[in-house]
């Protein structure tokens, strides 16, 4: 045995620790890599009697890694931020409403993702000091107002005739279905301004009377004044 030959005990631990690698064949060990977990495999290590004698191994066993497809159809997809509502809603607008005296005034209300068979639409009138119902299925409250969308087609909108200052508020559509369930638009709110020219109109006749009732003051108060006088006159002349 020379002098860089190993020993004896160190070539019968060596070559039992070799059978025991060589038994299990192939080894597997589990590795992270970059969060995922990756299988590595390690070739068969050759145990021969003449791979012992051939003097110390200076290479290692080959490593090989299988990387998981991070783009695989595995991959949930990302979930977006805004969830999309499900169900039948009703879309009223516009918000706010602005019409002159004696206009004619539409109130839009739609249903979608419904069906509007057996739907009985209800319109409301919420003031500032009370709160009626305007229109309720094919009745009307109001001689004035009527439907005028396409029912089948889940247009369920309003219309309102020759508007008035008393018509001002928010008009909120409901809509009945047959199962009980019951939807509701967000509202119009409806403002109402006097016609110009007719608010000038009345502003001249008050002017008009308003000179006439003074001028009319003004000549009693001359003739009261030309009468006292006269008599004064005459007093003095049957004297």
């Amino acid at each position: 045995m020379g002098p860089l030959s190993p020993s004896r005990p160190a070539q019968a631990l060596t070559h039992l620790l070799l059978t025991v690698l060589a038994a299990g064949g192939l080894v597997s060990h589990s590795l992270v890599c970059d969060g995922a977990t990756v299988v590595s495999h390690v070739t068969p290590v050759d145990v021969t009697p003449d791979s012992m004698t051939a003097g110390p191994v200076t290479e290692g066993p080959k490593i090989l890694l299988s990387i998981p497809d991070t783009n695989g159809t595995d991959v949930p997809p990302a979930v977006s931020g805004e969830e999309e509502k499900d169900g039948p809603v009703v879309e009223q607008h516009p918000p706010k409403e602005k019409a002159v005296e004696g206009e004619d005034v539409t109130f839009s209300c739609l249903l979608k993702g419904g069906d509007p068979h057996g739907v009985v639409v209800e319109w409301v009138l919420k003031g500032p000091e009370s709160e009626h119902t305007v229109i309720r299925g094919n009745n009307s409250l109001n001689d004035r107002a009527f439907l005028s969308g396409d029912l089948n087609g889940g247009d369920f909108s309003m219309m309102l005739r020759n508007v008035s200052v008393a018509d001002s508020g928010d008009y909120v559509c409901i809509l009945h279905a047959s199962d009980g369930q019951e939807l509701q638009g967000s509202g119009t709110k409806l403002n109402i301004r006097k016609d110009q020219g007719l608010q000038a109109l009345e502003e001249s006749v008050g002017t008009i009377i308003g000179v006439t009732v003074a001028a009319v003051g003004v000549a009693i108060g001359l003739v009261a004044l030309l009468f006292t006088q006269f008599r004064e006159k005459l007093n003095c002349l049957q004297k």
